[in-house]
């Protein structure tokens, strides 16, 4: 599907356009969530896939509170990735030719032991017969034998010498964290101001991976008379880094008997002479680059109170956005020209957008309550980015990009974009005593990607609350504190599709005529008037609790939501020229239900503990697609009906998940004695085997299957809060997530790992002589049809454990000190799961962030 699903951030009531990783964490102060189409009504298109709110510090005292924080930490690379030791390589490398040569036919078979290690020799093979199977035996037995393996010389030399290159050592590193942040709050009767200022220095787990970035921030209100507010809230940041990563891709692929460095000093390209791959530390030794991007967020509103219970608020929010994005390849790297070659890539953007909101809030006979909303929003959005490429600097290319004229190709290109949106908001909510509520909504919103028929779209909500617990048949309940119910129904509409999807778009291109070069222009994409927005429909059922004084609080949430209209891409046929067109096409279902309990297990003067537990689970349904018919056979081939067709090339079937894994299933490895029944299928024992559903003697579509999907069914988290003597705090966060597969190859040991050549991850594998049915042997044939093989990810994780000490004011109030803690930290402290290959979540290397703070307010 093609429109985004990632939720709208909103700071400090404010539509952020900003990357949320510019907001620095020590500026918030609360966060929360939207989810239902009522609640997130009043945000519009932008707020379909869910809304974060996000409020940020504000003055709390007279006095003014000066708090300086300060964070050093260390990140501890998890899951990576096992590889041999030099043992492991040398023997896997024999065991791979050895394999080999075992189903060859007899009279090409080597001798007995041709590839083993002559110290370790099969039984009944002297030293001498295996000199004897080369005539020109040198005398050198080692030599011989890596040579038989085809080692290059400089690994024979190395591992002779006992040099041994651990290249994950050189990749991967214990990366230093520091944070600093300072900030000065306070109010008066009739202004409130925060004013921060942090900077972060993170290096990550692989070598050449920085993080820096500076925030600073200021928020101020103010009361200028009883009937006008105004305020600032602005946000400045700076973030970049001139390091390059190591490659810790060649570094899985690197021979343990390479060469960092040549004998001079400077980098060695090829660590073992092999032309496939580089050294892993040669991209961050020779290259230059440079990147900086710096954002101004700044909201400026003002809020006049009317008469009769009328308010008027106008906000106006910009942001501007700059990037430098320059990068220097050296013709040292294999495959660049000579001289060197530079890019330029300079990006800046800028938007804007004012909202206008009338609010009436009225009380009548004390218990019916009106709050009626009227909103009207515009904005606009622009970029404008400019590349330049050259390359073969001369005479070289010691000015990096810094000198992109001198290049003897330039080439230069431009792309700038925009976009304009507005909407219109209206929204009642009534109250009842306070008891019964009712909120409805109608908002049209336009925007200027969609097709010129269908640029409007119109979405309404209604959603109605009982207060229950505030009934007199549960007023002599005293056990249950609060009781409430709550319905809603309601539309949103996704617009995220990318600026110009509805338009055809001109290429330029080159055209020489007669020797003179021209430029030509061509349709690359085709229009589609009528392209309108992609609409969901919601179902909300909640049910929020408080019991026993509320020491046991919480919520149950059921949703239902339809999407119509999906916005994707449409394949085209080849002979129309074009590949593929936006379109409205299919219907989704989603489903799910999400629990959330909080309990005060604990609650006495010097003892105080809590925990939350939440638990969601979600499903959804491709409905329909394209509405291409196709016909239903019998087994005699005879026609019984029609169906809606499948998308088969992009795994979406009509009725299952988007997600759901169709494939074919993985049931071992065929073994010794199965050759008969293996070349059936064109393999051999060692080669995965795949069930053969029908029986038929091959492997095609038929013999798919539904095996699983690749989201969680279920996810869980339980967070725990301890406090002791107002001093002490231990808490930490727990997450699982279940019922959801994926992808795991490395048992398939396939031939494109170069096990002849090169190193990898290890993982067992099968031989004649040690056979397995979990694991291929070396080099294994995984095609016709490709093997995949499918592992449950489900985990739990230990995602944070924080414990802090607060001094007693007491003993830090006679030096001025307000308040003093201390703390320590740890992120992913612990993962449980049989996913072996990396970590669960991400399917990655992942660091284990260790923490030390102080806080001291002044």
């Amino acid at each position: 599907m093609k429109a985004s699903t990632s939720p709208l951030v909103v700071l400090d009531g404010v539509v952020f356009y900003g990357n949320i990783g510019d907001i620095n964490p020590n500026d918030i102060e609360s966060m929360d969530i939207l989810k239902d189409a009522s609640s997130t009504a009043i945000y519009g298109s932008k707020g379909s896939a869910g809304v974060i709110l996000i409020n940020t510090k504000r003055g709390t005292s007279e006095k003014p509170i000066i708090n300086v924080s300060t964070k050093i930490g260390v990140s501890q690379a998890t899951f990576m990735p096992e590889m041999p030791t030099a043992e492991q390589y040398m023997q896997r490398r024999s065991d791979y030719y050895k394999t080999i040569d075992y189903f060859k036919p007899g009279d090409q078979q080597k001798g007995l032991g041709y590839y083993d290690n002559p110290d370790h020799l099969p039984e009944g093979v002297s030293r001498d017969q295996w000199a004897a199977y080369d005539p020109s035996f040198s005398g050198d037995y080692i030599e011989t034998w890596m040579q038989r393996l085809e080692f290059n010389p400089i690994e024979v030399t190395n591992y002779k010498a006992g040099k041994f290159v651990d290249w994950m050592d050189l990749v991967y590193q214990n990366g230093l964290r520091q944070d600093y942040n300072a900030s000065v709050s306070g109010k008066t009767a009739r202004t409130n101001y925060y004013v921060s200022l942090g900077y972060t220095n993170n290096d990550g787990i692989v070598v050449g991976d920085q993080f820096r970035a500076a925030r600073s921030r200021v928020n101020l209100d103010t009361e200028i008379t009883k009937w006008l507010n105004i305020g600032l809230n602005a946000q400045f940041v700076h973030k970049g880094s001139d390091d390059i990563k190591a490659d810790t891709g060649a570094a899985k692929a690197a021979s343990p008997f390479g060469d960092v460095y040549e004998a001079d000093g400077s980098i060695k390209v090829r660590p073992w002479d092999d032309n496939r791959v580089a050294n892993p530390l040669l991209n961050r030794s020779v290259d230059d680059k440079y990147y900086r991007t710096q954002t101004f967020n700044s909201s400026v509103y003002g809020k006049l109170t009317l008469p009769f219970g009328f308010t008027w608020q106008t906000t106006f929010n910009v942001r501007y956005g700059w990037r430098k994005d320059y990068y220097f390849d050296s013709d040292i790297k294999p495959g660049v020209v000579a001289g060197g070659k530079a890019k330029r890539v300079d990006y800046s953007d800028y938007e804007w957008s004012i909202d206008n909101m009338l609010k009436w809030n009225r009380t009548f006979a004390k218990i019916h309550n009106f709050d009626f909303t009227f909103v009207y929003t515009a904005e606009k959005y622009q970029n404008w980015q400019s590349t330049g490429n050259n390359e073969g600097f001369q005479p070289n290319g010691a000015l990096s990009y810094h000198g992109i004229q001198a290049g003897i190709t330039p080439t230069v290109s431009a792309n700038d974009e925009m976009q304009t949106g507005n909407g219109l908001l209206w929204r009642l909510n009534y109250s009842l005593m306070d008891r019964y509520l009712l909120t409805g909504s109608v908002r049209r919103d336009g925007f200027s990607a969609f097709g010129q028929n269908n640029p409007f779209g119109i979405f309404s909500t209604v959603a109605a609350g009982w207060r229950i617990s505030e009934e007199k048949f549960l007023k002599d309940v005293k056990w249950i504190n609060n009781l409430k119910l709550r319905l809603s129904w309601g539309q949103t509409g996704n617009r995220d599709i990318g600026r110009y999807a509805a338009f055809s778009r001109l290429t330029i291109t080159n055209v020489i005529l007669n020797g003179v070069n021209y430029k030509g222009v061509y349709p690359s994409s085709l229009a589609n008037r009528d392209l309108k927005w992609e609409t969901t429909t919601g179902f909300n059922l909640g049910v929020d609790f408080g019991l026993f004084n509320n020491r046991l609080s919480g919520s149950v949430e059921l949703y239902k939501n339809k999407t119509n209209d999906l916005l994707m891409d449409r394949a085209m046929p080849e002979i129309s020229g074009y590949g593929k067109i936006a379109s409205n096409l299919g219907e989704l279902a989603n489903q799910g239900a999400e629990l959330t309990l909080s309990s005060v297990n604990v609650n006495t003067r010097n003892v105080r503990w809590g925990t939350t537990f939440t638990y969601s689970t979600n499903k959804n349904e491709i409905k329909h697609l394209y509405g291409d018919m196709i016909d239903v056979l019998d087994a005699e081939g005879n026609i019984v009906g029609q169906r809606e067709d499948d998308d088969v090339q992009n795994g979406w079937y009509i009725g299952h998940a988007i997600d759901e894994i169709y494939d074919y299933k993985w049931i071992g490895v065929w073994q010794l004695g199965e050759e008969l029944e293996a070349a059936k299928y064109g393999k051999q024992p060692g080669d995965p085997r795949l069930l053969d559903v029908n029986n038929d003697g091959k492997i095609n579509d038929e013999d798919k299957i539904w095996l699983g999907t690749k989201t969680p069914k279920h996810r869980m988290t339980l967070s725990s809060d301890l406090n002791l003597f107002k001093c002490i705090n231990f808490s930490f966060v727990l997450r699982g997530e279940f019922g959801w597969m994926d992808i795991d190859n490395l048992p398939r040991n396939e031939t494109n790992r170069f096990y002849n050549t090169s190193n990898s991850v290890w993982t067992e594998y099968w031989t004649p002589w040690n056979p397995n049915s979990k694991y291929a042997r070396l080099g294994a044939n995984v095609d016709s049809p490709g093997v995949n093989i499918y592992e449950k990810r489900n985990y739990v994780r230990m995602q944070n454990m924080a414990l802090s000490y607060t001094f007693p004011k007491k003993l830090i109030n006679k030096f001025m000190i307000d308040n003093l803690r201390f703390s320590i930290n740890v992120d992913n402290a612990f993962v449980i799961s049989k996913w072996r290959t990396s970590d669960p979540l991400t399917k990655a290397v992942t660091p284990r962030i260790w923490t030390f703070g102080v806080d001291i307010t002044l």
